[in-house]
């Protein structure tokens, strides 16, 4: 499998609205790359110009060492799995599978052959004599990732492929398509604006909003070492909770509470003294027994742990995620803290700019 380099990639529709700025991005031969965002963020687009439905209005695009930007699409040996599945509904699953095979005039036997194997690794060889309508939707994604299959193009390319499933059937995917990827080794990029699919398939991630890159790293660095404002609150379901106050004496001072500094924290932050800042803390970093007074709202009870709604100050919402059931009621009042370890803090956004994070 290839490397696909994009090269400071611009989008610019007609009437100069332009919807991905500057984009840049080395995929190693094999990795899988998953473009994370909003809707409206760019991802998608981005997703269409490496599969040539879309041009490139400014950069420069390489498959394989290739140059592909103003190449036809059926020429940059991709394969392109879609939202919708698009399969051929007066065609049995067989048919569907080997349409581009057939359509390249390949020999019979040859195509006979990729399409059992690529049945084989999907699980429907049983599936084979019937049409897409006989088929759940998680069997009908499976047909579509077959007929990519059988192609063995040099990119697989996924457009949000499991937003038409439910939840159960979605985690399902998730986990078939981890394994396609390892039995392939192919090089893949998906995009979704699901966090959990990002947090869960992929080697790297890239994080867009408003057609900028906020992050590309790893899932856990996005985690635990978020770029920006933007980047901390998308990525962690329930997002980080944010503050905002200033750098006083060794303190962060808010109108809602005073949170003393470690030294690790004011020597990140000693030039920062009086100035304003966000401090965010995920809500599973968040501890019972500190000095700050939560008025509870109410609690997600989910087994293993709990979600408690509620409000410090009277208006800012937090969330508190506890490692155990709670049984707090509505109007409680309980004392909470917050990990030292664990907290972060950013500049102040300017404008549609997220804030920067203070390292």
């Amino acid at each position: 499998m290839p490397e696909v380099n994009l090269q400071h990639i611009d989008k610019i529709y007609d009437g100069g609205v332009q919807a991905v700025y500057d984009f840049n991005l080395d995929v190693a031969d094999g990795e899988f790359i998953v473009l994370v965002g909003p809707s409206g963020c760019g991802k998608s687009t981005t997703l269409r110009m490496v599969a040539g439905l879309e041009d490139i209005t400014n950069g420069k695009l390489l498959i394989d060492g290739k140059d592909c930007t103003r190449l036809p699409p059926k020429d940059r040996d991709i394969a392109m799995v879609f939202q919708n599945y698009a399969l051929y509904g007066h065609m049995t699953i067989y048919e569907n599978m080997a349409f581009s095979l057939t359509l390249r005039k390949e020999n019979k036997e040859v195509i006979h052959r990729k399409v059992m194997a690529a049945a084989e690794i999907l699980d429907l060889k049983s599936q084979l004599n019937k049409k897409p309508k006989q088929l759940s939707g998680g069997q009908r994604q499976r047909v579509a990732m077959g007929r990519a299959i059988v192609r063995n193009p040099k990119v697989f390319l996924f457009d949000e492929p499991l937003s038409n499933l439910d939840a159960k059937l979605r985690g399902s995917m998730r986990r078939e398509i981890l394994l396609l990827h390892k039995k392939l080794n192919a090089t893949m990029m998906y995009v979704t604006h699901d966090q959990t699919e990002a947090l869960t398939l992929a080697d790297r991630i890239v994080c867009m909003s408003m057609g900028h890159v906020q992050q590309i790293g790893k899932p856990i660095d996005l985690y635990e070492r978020p770029a920006n404002t933007f980047v901390a609150t998308f990525i962690g379901l329930p997002p980080m909770n944010m503050f905002e106050g200033e750098i006083k004496n060794g303190k962060f001072e808010s109108e809602l509470f005073s949170y003393p500094l470690n030294a690790k924290q004011k020597e990140i932050l000693k030039d920062y003294e009086g100035k304003g800042v966000i401090m965010g803390v995920r809500p599973e970093n968040i501890v019972r027994g500190g000095s700050v007074k939560l008025t509870v709202t109410n609690n997600e009870n989910l087994g293993m742990n709990t979600l408690v709604h509620g409000k410090i100050g009277g208006k800012k919402i937090v969330v508190c995620k506890f490692a155990e059931w709670c049984g707090y009621n509505p109007d409680d009042v309980i004392d909470i803290g917050f990990d030292a370890e664990m907290t972060h803090f950013f500049e102040l956004p300017e404008g549609d700019i997220p804030g920067k994070a203070i390292r």
